[in-house]
């Protein structure tokens, strides 16, 4: 979190240096800098608290030799994609919103000097066309829920929780192209990143019910609770698929990863169940 936060002194080192030129001195920098330290605070908090999941942090989990030379790269891709999601959904005062959206803009200006060729900026480029995808079959999907029930309903939400998961390739592409891994170990790593990612949504929105259904944000999860459906079935209904997934077989340089992928599932899915209990 440290890490994240300190960068601010990267837009300061500019913003003075800009601030001479404009007026020959520089003294509104040091507001400048209370205002973004406030606004990259907001963020590291919710990822202590757990209010917002750190999808580095998984990576680096799964990762044991992660490339510190693009840590900073992921993790503020991390941050743009939690702070567009917040602007999306939460009721922020005048106040928050414009601090979220200085945060944005802050992280923009400091992203491209990150990275490191034209294959990770083309990753990038992709990554955020799967946002696009993610975020209207999203909608597609919460709409045809609200007429199934039972296993049909199971079937829909499961569609709905794998497409999110395709919001943590970027994470597990961004350090294993800079390790210099195949295109198709990378593949198989990413396929099971996903099915981490799926038992992973399926738990946030689980602790997340209460306010999910104070702010009407629609998810599975609430739709089961205004049916007054129990989630056991369906958690063990998305256990079952997401797991069963899994490949038997990988390649020699892909296995360590995928093997703590695998490990990282079933501790998801333990912490379902402990929730559930």
């Amino acid at each position: 979190m440290r890490l994240y936060e300190e960068t601010v002194h990267e837009n300061i080192n500019y913003l003075k240096k800009l601030e001479r030129e404009l007026y020959g001195k520089a003294e509104l920098h040091k507001r400048v800098h209370e205002t973004l330290f406030k606004s990259a605070r907001n963020l590291t908090k919710k990822w202590l608290a757990g209010e917002k999941y750190l999808r580095t942090k998984y990576a680096r989990d799964a990762i044991l030799e992660y490339p510190k030379k693009v840590l900073k790269l992921s993790i503020f891709m991390d941050a743009y994609i939690n702070l567009m999601d917040d602007l999306l959904d939460e009721s922020f005062s005048r106040e928050e919103r414009a601090l979220a959206i200085s945060e944005v803009a802050r992280i923009v200006s400091l992203r491209d000097k990150y990275i490191t060729d034209n294959s990770m900026k083309n990753r990038i480029s992709d990554y955020f066309n799967k946002i696009i995808f993610v975020a209207v079959s999203e909608q597609i999907f919460l709409k045809k829920m609200k007429n199934k029930e039972g296993e049909d309903f199971y079937k829909v939400a499961y569609d709905y929780f794998a497409g999110r998961s395709l919001d943590m390739d970027l994470f597990l592409e961004i350090p294993l192209h800079e390790l210099k891994y195949k295109k198709n170990e990378i593949d198989e790593i990413v396929r099971v990143g996903r099915i981490f990612r799926t038992i992973n949504l399926m738990k946030k929105d689980l602790i997340d019910l209460e306010h999910d259904i104070e702010f009407d944000i629609p998810t599975p999860m609430v739709m089961l609770h205004q049916k007054g459906k129990p989630f056991k079935d369906f958690v063990e209904y998305v256990f079952s698929h997401a797991l069963g997934d899994v490949p038997p077989r990988s390649s020699k340089n892909a296995e360590p990863i995928i093997h703590n992928l695998v490990n990282l599932t079933i501790k998801e899915q333990k912490e379902i169940t402990r929730l559930l209990s």
